[in-house]
């Protein structure tokens, strides 16, 4: 295992690391050494968690050994305390935290793939963890309370929960617990086994560990920050996938507190009351009085807030954050008093947890509420908010009355992150593919980020194409904004678009809407445009990709998924197409690797609603804070944060493809708003130098079209290629930058074996594949959105003539034609199947570049967008064949010489051969053919390239026929050299 020198410390990698994995771990051990934050931005694919965790640990080794084994002992108060070998030796404590537990579990599977074994653990919620046989299927609150309840009950009838009874048992018999990585699957089979709860399992043990694991919730709720018992001080806290960080830490120091919420604490206060009325011998009075002061207090509140005056539904009621507190005061409930107040909401929890199992404590809510406003002893927190009543309609059973809800919302993130700093934490470590722009999204969470890194991807250009396509098959304009988004012609435009897209991206294809309203908006315009003589745009995509939906309802989700992955598999088509939306689950954290995501299309930019109350006065208070003097922050105004908040969703919805190094994908914006300059420099830095504006549709569907030709032909062997130059790391690249640069002039373009001049002879080469005759070096690819090179390249080319290499300037189109061949194995092509050799596309080598026969013509490539179908549909098929074979029959005495036609090769006889040319050749072979056949005319090559590049196309026993016909139409001083090219397919 490779060792790596960081700033003095030594770090042990598992592969051979990549220049852009170094300069990351650099970052890491910087921000690590120096004590300070780092915001580090790196795409998905380029190994960011594995460099985090060596880095980190390599850190955390030099101060010494890792932690091992367990003490348990009990204080003074009876609380037990576990420790480890290092415990008070000062070590820093590393939390890793991510958004999900599947996100964890690959965490922890990369820490399995280091040398480093620190004594570690997972923290997760009861859902995931809990093995009891009833208390597991529940939910929620449901399943905290009744998890809460059965830990500690002190009703004998009712025993405490057996799987909790034996957790310090487990750890006292196994002290070597977390010294191997164990993720939660790990647990729960350890409690199956053991019989002990793997739930306070994790808990227990994270007292004694180097490295705890853990959801976002444990470091940004309050009350779970409260429960972690490790020394903060100098601890190193990452945040992984941080994208979403600074929504998560605003909603989490917000609440909502609606009507029918309010009600059923009014009701379980009550319900208390009744208990203890009925068990009088067993309570007291001032029990009594103290729910029934609870229940007073909440009635109180419910009447303040329906007392609230709203002038206007659509803006609600909204004061400055101090309000809250005057409202609060108006109750009597103060910061003197809210302590005592939130013990009794305790004891009233306690109560009715005891009472029943398996039910929601909704009063829980309320001491949280109150552990929000009244945080930290002060009031300072309150400029950062805002106060606001809005009223909704909503039914009973007596009719429709207003619904209100009381929100308290917080627009400054950075408050759930205060605490760090009071901790002593060390360092924070923000990471993410998708932080940028770095600048504002600092200033969002208020910290210093002394230490930035914006990392490039580490996929070669020709592994991407990413294009903005501002105009549909017809040449209608895309723009997805309230003014366009709803007209029909819009959403017809963009149902055609998305069938040629479907036809044209192999495997699967994710298409993102701005809402779930034009999602479905679309799909429903799509079905119901048909007639009897001509199908639907539905069914025209369905055609070619059976399609998934993503479903509102999150607990749908699942199946969808599942849908998606079997209808991808179905050989039937070519595919599936996933209709989801920005912001929504398929755009957050999912992986859609290879064939899985060949393509992301993004059909507009997704604005929060303008005249939503929370994203109105989260505008009014960036503009107020951009307008005052003194921050030592950078403040975004209003509309500065709108549009990067839709950037950023943009960012996460073509991050789904693309996923690792050797992979490849299409990026297409269907928005004509993409055009513009600063739309583009708010999309990913790694993807805006590959990013190309087409002005006709007709060129995104060639361009695309040849792009993923080359991806299917050149991918595995490519694969292989570098796997084996750098010793299967496959979770990232090696400097593809510098593969690409060895061979840019040299191989890609320069094909070995091809002359110039009749008078220069072939060399040998090892590149050649002497069975089809075609260069084979895969290297020369070129990127997917350059389609030529300039004039002015030069190749060097081996003559019989001169003992010296020969320097020819080549013409444009020339260049074009070698980069096609060097690229493009026609042998690979003809094993392809009939389904992908009818999207393949050539050169037509043309002034017009207007193809003679084939899938598609050109003139609507170049031509007049009103040239085009009148359904917007770009035909593929070539539906004259008659006609194209005449035309090409012409073309094929026009393009030779005089002399080079027999007397008897007359139209019928030309005709004929062609019929056998076409019958012989795939459709995109004969294209070729035909495409040197008007290089020659127009004088683009020299008949030697010609003559040899026919021979190569009839190479074969099968095509053996064609090789000796084709001699009738080569004029005569040319036999030789022709003869000389079929000598050597022999």
């Amino acid at each position: 295992m490779p060792t790596y020198k960081i700033r003095g410390i030594d770090v042990d990698f598992p592969y051979e690391a990549y220049d852009s994995q170094l300069v990351y771990m650099d970052k890491v051990m910087q921000s690590l050494q120096e004590k300070c934050n780092a915001l580090l931005e790196s795409p998905t694919g380029t190994g960011k968690t594995l460099c985090l965790l060596c880095a980190t640990l390599a850190f955390r080794k030099s101060f010494g050994n890792f932690s091992t084994g367990l003490n348990i002992t009990v204080n003074d108060v009876g609380k037990i305390e576990i420790t480890s070998s290092n415990s008070g030796a000062g070590f820093p404590v590393i939390v890793y935290a991510s958004r999900t537990h599947s996100q964890i579990r690959q965490v922890i599977q990369e820490l399995k793939r280091t040398s480093y074994r620190p004594k570690m653990t997972v923290l997760g919620s009861r859902e995931q963890l809990c093995i009891h046989d009833k208390v597991k299927l529940l939910r929620g609150i449901t399943q905290s309370t009744a998890c809460r309840s059965a830990c500690r009950r002190k009703d004998m009838s009712k025993p405490r929960c057996g799987h909790f009874n034996k957790v310090l048992s487990y750890l006292k018999r196994n002290p070597t617990i977390g010294e191997e990585p164990v993720d939660i699957e790990d647990l729960v089979n350890i409690g199956k086994t053991s019989g002990s709860c793997p739930y306070y399992l994790s808990k227990e043990l994270h007292q004694a560990v180097d490295i705890i694991f853990a959801p976002y919730n444990y470091l940004i709720d309050r009350r779970n920050i409260k429960s972690l018992e490790f020394s903060w001080r100098d601890s190193i806290i990452i945040f992984d996938e941080a994208h979403n960080l600074e929504s998560i830490c605003a909603e989490a120091a917000s609440f909502d507190l609606p009507s029918w919420l309010l009600t059923a604490c009014i009701s379980e206060a009550q319900s208390c009351v009744d208990f203890l009325i009925e068990t009088r011998n067993k309570s007291t009075s001032h029990e009594q009085d103290d729910f029934a002061i609870l229940k007073a207090l909440l009635l109180k509140l419910e009447k303040r807030i329906a007392e609230v005056y709203i002038e206007s539904k659509e803006l609600g009621f909204t004061k400055p954050g101090p309000y809250m507190f005057e409202l609060m005061a108006d109750l009597n409930i103060t910061h003197t008093t809210a302590a005592d107040l939130m013990d009794k909401i305790k004891d009233a929890s306690d109560l009715l947890e005891e009472k029943s199992t398996g039910t929601i404590c909704r009063l829980e809510t309320i001491k949280d509420i109150l552990d929000i406003i009244f945080r930290d002893g002060g009031t300072s927190h309150a400029k950062y908010y805002r106060v606001h009543v809005k009223e909704a309609e909503a039914w009973s059973a007596n009719g429709s009355k207003g619904s209100r809800t009381l929100s308290w919302w917080c627009f400054n993130p950075g408050i759930a992150l205060e605490v760090f700093a009071k901790f002593g934490v060390g360092s924070i470590i923000l990471t993410s593919g998708t932080l940028s722009p770095l600048d504002s999204f600092a200033g969002e969470l208020k910290l210093d980020f002394p230490i930035r890194l914006e990392n490039p991807h580490v996929i070669g250009p020709n592994q991407i194409w990413a294009g903005v396509v501002p105009v549909g098959p017809s040449g209608r304009t895309f723009n997805s904004s309230y003014r366009t988004r709803d007209t029909m012609e819009y959403k017809q435009e963009l149902g055609n678009a998305i069938v040629n897209l479907a036809r044209i991206v192999p495997d699967g294809l994710l298409v993102f809407f701005p809402s779930y309203y034009l999602l479905e908006q679309s799909i429903a315009c799509w079905k119901s445009l048909s007639n009897e003589s001509s199908a639907s745009i539905w069914e025209r995509i369905c055609k070619h990709k059976k399609p998934v939906i993503e479903p509102r309802e999150s607990s749908l989700f699942g199946s969808s998924m599942k849908d998606y992955l079997t209808k991808l598999n179905d050989s039937t088509v070519s595919g599936a197409v996933f209709f989801a939306v920005c912001r929504g689950k398929v755009s957050e954290g999912l992986d859609f690797a290879d064939h899985a995501g060949r393509a992301v299309v993004v059909t507009g930019l997704p604005f929060a609603t303008s005249t939503d109350p929370k994203v109105r006065l989260k505008r009014e208070y960036l503009d107020q804070q951009s307008g005052e003097q003194g921050e030592s922050f950078k403040v975004l105004t209003g509309d500065e944060w709108y549009n990067q908040q839709a950037s950023r969703a943009v960012n996460q919805a073509v991050g789904r493809v693309i996923r690792h190094r050797h992979d490849y994908g299409a990026i297409i914006f269907c928005d004509e708003r993409f055009t513009q300059p600063h739309r583009q420099s708010q999309v990913s830095k790694w993807i805006q130098p590959h990013i190309k504006c087409y002005s006709r549709f007709g060129e995104v569907v060639f361009t695309l079209t040849r792009f993923f030709r080359d991806g299917r032909t050149q991918g595995p062997t490519k694969l292989s290629l570098l796997e084996a130059e750098n010793g299967g790391n496959i979770g990232e690249m090696s400097s593809s930058e510098h593969f690409m640069d060895k061979y840019h002039m040299e191989k890609l373009l320069s094909p070995l074996t091809t002359p110039v001049a009749p008078d220069c002879t072939l060399k040998a080469s090892s590149s050649v594949d002497t069975k089809t005759g075609y260069t084979s070096f895969l290297g020369g690819i070129l990127p997917a959105n350059r389609s030529s090179l300039s004039a002015d390249h030069r190749m060097v080319v081996g003559c019989a003539s001169s003992s010296d290499k020969r320097e020819i300037v080549l013409h444009k189109r020339r260049t074009v034609l070698s980069q096609e061949h060097d690229r493009f194995d026609l042998a690979d092509s003809c094993q392809l199947g009939e389904k992908s050799r009818n999207t393949l596309i050539a050169y037509g080598f043309t002034k017009k570049r207007r193809f003679i026969a084939g899938e598609y013509d050109l003139k609507q490539h170049f031509g007049n967008s009103n040239e085009q179908s009148s359904s917007g549909d770009i035909d593929l098929q070539c539906k004259d064949n008659v006609t194209s074979q005449s035309r090409s029959s012409e073309l094929l005495k026009q393009n030779l010489p005089a002399d080079s036609t027999p007397s008897t090769a007359d139209g019928t006889q030309g005709s004929a051969f062609l019929a056998q040319v076409r019958d012989k050749l795939s459709a995109a072979e004969y294209i070729d053919f035909v495409g040197y056949m008007k290089a020659l005319k127009t004088k683009t090559l020299k008949i030697g390239e010609v003559l040899l590049s026919i021979s190569r196309l009839f190479s074969g026993p099968e095509r053996r026929p064609l090789l000796e016909r084709f001699k009738d139409y080569v004029p005569a001083k040319y036999h030789s050299l022709y003869e000389q090219y079929v000598d050597g397919k022999d």
